[in-house]
């Protein structure tokens, strides 16, 4: 593992404040049932969205192909993301030695946050197609909540996770307000 004050000693600001932020909330550590409940939800947080995405897109004009633009949408999202963290390069806390890897990730780039993009691209592209604040509250927790297991296991920092979540979210809702109502 690397020693993360050699990583940090040339680090940029933005950098340095990330690292600051994980290590104050305590992420990477915790109590074995935190990091268990945290692996769990970094790793199924999709299923409820998908659950959430079907039942916001069903009763809408459009049903089933609301729901599969939106997921297209939020799968090209995630590739121009992926796109985006190659180019960045910019490590993720277990890789810097931070904490341990509880993911089993690669050692690929965490910049921004992929799970975020699409959660937050899912949002914004159903945001002007629903009525049901309920729906997109139950939504919005299911992104807030895979951000907060990301960070908690080490995958990423926090400010991959709100790049993610910001970038997601006006893609989709400039993707969204295109589809007919």
């Amino acid at each position: 593992m690397p020693d993360p004050t050699l990583t940090l000693s040339h680090a940029s600001p933005w950098l340095r404040f990330d690292v600051w932020l994980f290590r104050r909330i305590g992420a990477g550590r915790g109590p074995a049932i935190g990091l268990a409940l945290a692996r769990l939800v970094a790793n199924w947080s999709w299923l409820p969205l998908l659950v959430l995405v079907v039942l916001v897109s069903l009763p809408h004009r459009l049903g089933p192909w609301l729901a599969l633009m939106c997921l297209t949408w939020a799968g090209l999202v995630q590739l121009a993301g992926k796109r985006l963290a190659r180019r960045w390069q910019a490590q993720r806390p277990f890789a810097m030695g931070l904490c341990a890897n509880h993911l089993g990730h690669g050692g690929r780039a965490g910049f921004p946050s992929s799970h975020a993009l699409v959660m937050g691209a899912v949002l914004g592209v159903l945001l002007p197609h629903t009525g049901s604040g309920a729906l997109m509250a139950a939504m919005a927790a299911v992104a807030l909540g895979t951000g907060w297991a990301r960070v908690h296991t080490g995958a990423h920092f926090p400010l991959d996770v709100a790049a993610g979540l910001a970038l997601g979210v006006a893609s989709g809702l400039a993707f969204g307000l295109v589809l007919p109502a």
